[in-house]
């Protein structure tokens, strides 16, 4: 479990996690205790989203699809796939995981492996299409010791956004529990304060 905690730093990073969440989240059977090294959380009521824990790192993103309870076992679709199983989320890391794939200047190169695909599952360019556009509404929570600068770089912080050009930090006066994030993020708690330096 710990490739979930890699850095995030583009739109392919979070799909590819999407995708590999919802395989963990198929798996019908116990985790071995040893792999363990973090939580997956996935809350679906006003908000929709998927919680991520480690010991000092827990993050947040958007899960942008339905969830339905079937004789116990647990379904994902969307308005493009009606059931979203384990062949597709890897058809998805298949593609987005290929080396250039965002970074291509050749528009045939980017489309090739999509329509390798897509000639056999006409709706396959439609859910990509849905996963590099969603807001996925990334935040990150860390307790970093080795990067403490002070002000600049609090001990305790979020991370908004995840790319170079958007990203800030709004630092926390105090350690952050993994229940406090879960309700800072829920819209159906009472919203949380920042406070004005004077």
């Amino acid at each position: 479990m710990s490739e979930f905690f890699t850095p995030v730093r583009s739109k392919r990073d979070v799909v590819l996690l999407l995708m590999k969440s919802i395989k963990v989240m198929l798996i019908d059977s116990p985790i071995d205790q040893n792999r363990v090294k973090g939580k997956l959380i996935l809350i679906v009521s006003k908000m929709s989203r998927l919680f991520y824990f480690s010991e000092n790192k827990f993050f947040s993103i958007g899960f942008p699809f339905s969830v339905i309870e079937n004789n116990g076992v647990i379904e994902f679709s969307s308005k493009t796939v009606k059931l979203i199983d384990s062949k597709i989320t890897s058809d998805v890391i298949g593609v987005v995981s290929k080396i250039g794939f965002q970074d291509t200047e050749c528009a045939l190169e980017f489309i090739d492996p999509i329509i390798e695909i897509a000639d056999f599952e006409r709706l396959f360019w439609p859910f990509l299409l849905h996963l590099f556009m969603y807001e996925d509404g990334y935040i990150r929570y860390d307790y970093d010791e080795k990067n403490q600068r002070g002000d600049h770089h609090p001990l305790s912080h979020y991370d908004i956004f995840y790319s170079s050009l958007s990203t800030f930090k709004v630092g926390l006066r105090n350690r952050l529990e993994a229940d406090s994030m879960l309700d800072f993020l829920d819209s159906n708690s009472i919203c949380h304060y920042l406070e004005c330096a004077t």
